[in-house]
């Protein structure tokens, strides 16, 4: 018996408990501990809402960010809502609703829903492998579904939806919430998920939000950032209040005009709007492209963006997994769960200390509210009072209705937590946490969750804040170990003892390797930066965060919408109209002091507890110049480690976080040696997806191809299919954009559809037609005329003439002007009193004859570098005095602001104390800006050295003139 009893441990199982028996003694060991889960349920069901004749156009309420978890995190759980397209008539379905690529990508897929593998028109026995059909042999079941560029093959594929009636329906959902998700940076606090987007093959909304591989430029579009204020990360959204963190966020999706390329696009731009303590208004939108590129695979698809869908169906849950410990001894399992807790509801009539609201200020818009309120602001036209956010709010409280307050199934609600096992299911419900439905205050309060909090309850510990639930249970070895929730009293010692050595451990999914800089799939669309200044700060999660400014229509979000538009003048017509919206916006909401779109139903002082704050690292002042018309894009974000390129530091208040020890990476164990199973060291590749639908030639991944896009010009007849480059080919980075481009004749209008440039072989462009410049969009910037000799001085500001009075831009077409689109002396507010009358150039007396000076020497030419290393389209060489290049100066002292990289740089600058940025310059003016500043053109070698880099103005990717003359 004493050599059996030494040896034990060799007999111990995780997952029975021993039993040794030697002769009158009897000895029961206790299982080794190991990591499990449990999965967590709450609130109440039905919290879903169906919309069949007509759908809606908004849905908005308030849901409670919270730590529900009280230490680390290890299994994913969150709460939040989910999004359907519907409110259609069927019979807009003409083709299947499904893209054929995204919907036969699984192997295994037409096996599992029959149970056999045969062709569906045939009968023939198709070959199959380990139960799935095999992906080397060829493959009836999948004959035509692998056509990216023929419609009228793939009608023919074999196994698909579309021989349902239903034709599959509208496909795609919006969804997103509070949480905790371990593919993203790891926090012990909750984060926002912002809206993700899923088809068939469950792709997340807007490429960079993916944090597990590189995303390239041709899958961008789901996350149209907006906003100029609020810098949106790669990671998902946090908090302040750390640990105390706990208050309610307002969500709206609604249909917006925020995103129309042109004066008649009437697709749908389902916007993202939220109302915090510190923040309010949109933040994004997803691009009509980002839907047709995912579902419109035939002339006559429809999907999410076609403005006959709406929303039809709307849900809300609280799902997921919390970490759990168990172990076995005496013939009971024994659990210690994560420590948990729910907040106590603080404020307002229908909450008390003893509840708990998840959801509430329920809103429904069954009208198109916001495409009507915010028009009249983003196109400059109409009253003046309705271009204002007060306008905007006014129409969305008298839009929103109250949906149906669904009352939960007698006895159900409250919160729960269950294993799986193999025959069964074994539940805990004993935590003292209940439903509190009351139909009237949940109607007064537009349909709040609420749960009821019994702090009498031994399973509940209770302060002013929160209510935690017990973390030891009992029971799941079947009718003689029921599921109890037991007191840390009531565990076996020696349990109690190894559950007290162990700890939850991070599961170190992601260390922000595909978080940026962009990977070279990604840099085409990333190209294209305001200015190449890093911006940096650290969040409340401990994570660095990089950005760059960059204008609205250049950011990588958009790269593909303008992309798939006609470079014939089409393409530039819509940058032009939509930048200029953005800036309106952007303007309104600084003259308003607020972007806000909606509020509380039942009014801020009835929610049951006041608005959680918006991590202030992540609110965002713009810096001078790029205050209207801009946007803050992530290009970095990691776990306690700083951007080396970091220029600038913003919001970056208290202790740097610090970085993790060496190996911290590959160790998954904690210090009592239990290995967490979910931990898995990020390796810095990815699975390589690969697509049974592409039967034919058993190539990677490479949906979508040819899509039919809903057309921006109105007529959606004869749609013009665009061929996407697939994932195996990538798109060749274009020339980077200045802020000033070449001036046209004129301002090209949008024209019909016309065919689209393939990905591989371009038409060339057709120049565009000459036309007058829109009252509403302004035309590239022309040169001004000459300074006018002094005589009388002229102020007529007159609005009926300048639709561009007061907008800080000078248009007036004199000197020092930037546009020429108003009479001359009608924008005194921006350009000051002006020289009376002005002569027309051709009135301007050609001088007197005089006799020929001997002529000048030829002009000699001087050497334009790269402003960066390997960063430019074009070679560096030799260029003519004339020509029109970019500007950056150098001084061989210190000038205040200007930058030295190192002992054999001088100080150098883009920029500050230059007046501004300055393109298109010819050699003498450059010569003249760098005087101006009390510095000189930098030497070629200077350049080539990198000692201007990441000076602004985007500079690092154009050529720049150097103070090397050509021998």
């Amino acid at each position: 018996c004493e050599h059996l009893l030494e040896r034990s441990s060799e007999f111990a199982s995780p997952r029975r408990t021993t039993m040794i028996v030697c002769g009158t003694l009897t000895v029961f060991l206790m299982s080794s501990v190991e990591h499990s889960r449990l999965h967590m349920g709450g609130g109440h069901a039905p919290a879903e809402w169906s919309y069949d004749a007509g759908g809606l156009r908004g849905w908005s309420y308030y849901i409670r960010a919270f730590n529900l978890l009280r230490e680390q995190p290890s299994m994913e759980i969150g709460w939040g809502q989910w999004s359907k397209p519907g409110g259609h008539s069927e019979d807009i379905l003409e083709v299947c609703g499904l893209h054929p690529g995204g919907f036969v990508c699984d192997p295994c897929e037409a096996c599992e829903s029959t149970g056999t593998c045969s062709d569906p028109v045939t009968g023939d026995p198709a070959p199959i492998s380990g139960g799935c059909q095999d992906p080397i042999r060829e493959d009836p079941t999948l004959a035509n579904c692998g056509h990216p560029t023929d419609y009228e093959a793939t009608e023919s594929c074999a196994f698909w939806e579309c021989g349902e009636d239903s034709k599959g329906g509208v496909r795609g959902s919006i969804e997103g919430g509070m949480g905790y998700w371990m593919y993203t940076l790891e926090t012990p606090h909750v984060k926002w998920m912002l809206p993700g987007a899923t088809n068939a093959n469950y792709e997340v909304f807007g490429g960079t939000f993916l944090n597990d591989r590189p995303q390239p430029c041709t899958v961008l579009g789901g996350a149209v950032r907006v906003s100029n204020r609020l810098l949106v990360p790669n990671d998902f959204v946090t908090f302040a209040g750390g640990d105390d963190t706990d208050g309610f966020f307002g969500y709206m999706l609604t249909k917006s005009p925020l995103g129309k390329r042109s004066a008649t696009d009437a697709a749908n731009y389902w916007t993202i709007v939220i109302d915090a303590a510190n923040f309010a208004g949109p933040v994004m939108y997803t691009a009509a492209w980002f839907w047709d590129s995912r579902i419109n695979w035939h002339p006559k698809s429809i999907s999410w963006s076609d403005p006959r869908v709406n929303i039809g169906y709307v849900a809300q849950g609280f799902e997921g997994s919390i970490g759990a410990f168990t172990a076995r001894q005496g013939g009971s399992q024994y659990w210690r769960t994560t420590r948990w807790s729910m907040p106590r509801d603080r404020f307002g009539p229908s909450s008390s200390p003893n509840t708990s609201t998840l959801f509430t200020g329920h809103s429904q818009f069954a009208t198109d509210w916001a495409v009507d309120a915010l028009e009249p602001m983003l196109s400059g036209t109409g009253p003046v009072g309705e271009r204002t956010h007060t306008f905007v709010q006014q129409r969305s409280a008298e839009s929103r209705t109250r949906p149906d307050c669904n009352a939960p199934p007698e006895g159900e609600g409250g919160m729960s937590v269950w294993d799986d096992q193999e025959d069964s299911e074994v539940t805990w419900s004993g935590f003292g946490i209940g439903s509190a439905y009351d139909q009237t205050k949940s109607e007064a309060a537009h349909c709040a969750s609420t749960l009821s909090l019994d702090p009498s309850n031994a399973a509940l510990s209770c302060d002013q804040r929160r209510c935690e639930a017990a973390a030891f249970l009992q029971g799941g070895l079947g009718n003689s170990d029921p599921p109890v929730v037991i007191s840390a009293d009531a565990v076996p010692p020696e349990v109690k003892a190894q559950f007290d050595e162990a700890a939850f451990q991070p599961t170190k999914m992601n260390e922000g390797t595909f978080l940026g800089p962009p990977a070279e799939t990604e840099q085409a669309c990333f190209d294209k930066p305001a200015s190449d200044t890093m911006y940096c700060t650290f969040t409340a999660s401990k994570a660095w965060i990089g950005w760059r400014w960059y204008r609205f229509v250049d950011q990588p979000e958009l790269y593909m919408v303008f992309e798939s538009l006609p470079d014939d003048g089409t393409r530039q017509a819509a940058r032009d109209y939509m930048q200029a919206r953005i800036e309106r916006l952007h303007r309104q909401q600084e003259a308003d002091s607020t972007g806000g779109w909606f509020s509380p139903p039942q009014g801020d002082a009835a929610l049951p507890a006041e608005k959680v704050s918006i991590d202030p690292a992540l609110l965002l002042t713009p810096p001078t110049g790029f205050e209207y018309g801009y946007v803050p894009i992530a290009v970095y974000q990691k776990p306690r480690v700083k951007p080396a390129e970091c220029d600038v530091e913003v919001n970056a208040v208290g202790p740097r976080p610090v970085p993790h020890p060496d190996g911290y990476w590959d160790d998954c164990t904690s210090p009592s040696g239990i290995e967490n199973p979910n931990c898995h060291r990020p390796d810095g590749g990815y699975d390589v997806e690969t697509c049974s639908a592409n039967a034919e030639s058993r190539a990677p991944f490479n949906y979508p191809g040819r899509i039919y896009g809903y057309w921006p010009g109105g007529s959606q007849d004869d749609r013009v299919p665009y061929d996407v480059p697939t994932r195996d080919k990538l798109l060749t980075p274009r020339p980077p954009s200045t802020s000033s481009p070449p001036p046209p004749s004129a301002s090209p209008s949008p024209q019909p559809p016309s065919p689209l440039p393939s990905s591989t072989s371009p038409p060339p462009p057709s120049p565009p037609p000459a036309t007058s410049p829109s009252p509403l969009t302004k035309p590239p910037r022309p040169p001004a005329p000459p300074p006018l000799p002094p005589t009388q001085m002229v102020c007529n500001d007159d609005s009926s003439t300048c639709p561009h009075l007061d907008d800080a831009e000078c248009d007036d077409g004199g000197e020092g002007s930037i546009y020429s689109i108003c009479p001359y002396g009608s924008d005194c507010t921006d350009c000051g009193s002006r020289v009376a009358p002005p002569p027309p150039l051709a009135s301007i007396p050609p001088p007197l004859p005089s006799p020929s000076p001997p002529s000048p020497p030829a002009a000699q030419r001087h050497w334009v570098e790269c402003g960066r290393k390997n960063k430019c389209s074009e070679n560096a060489r030799w260029a003519d005095p004339s020509e029109e290049h970019e500007v950056r100066c150098c001084s061989d002292t210190r000038i205040d602001g200007w930058k030295k990289r190192s002992s054999n740089c001088p100080w150098t600058e883009s920029d500050d104390g230059m007046g501004g940025c300055h393109h298109e310059e010819t050699l003498s003016e450059a010569e003249e800006v760098c005087a101006d500043a009390g510095a000189r053109l930098c030497s070629k070698q200077e350049l080539k050295s990198d000692c201007t880099k990441g000076t602004g103005c985007g500079h690092d990717r154009d050529l720049i003139w150097t103070s090397n003359a050509m021998p």
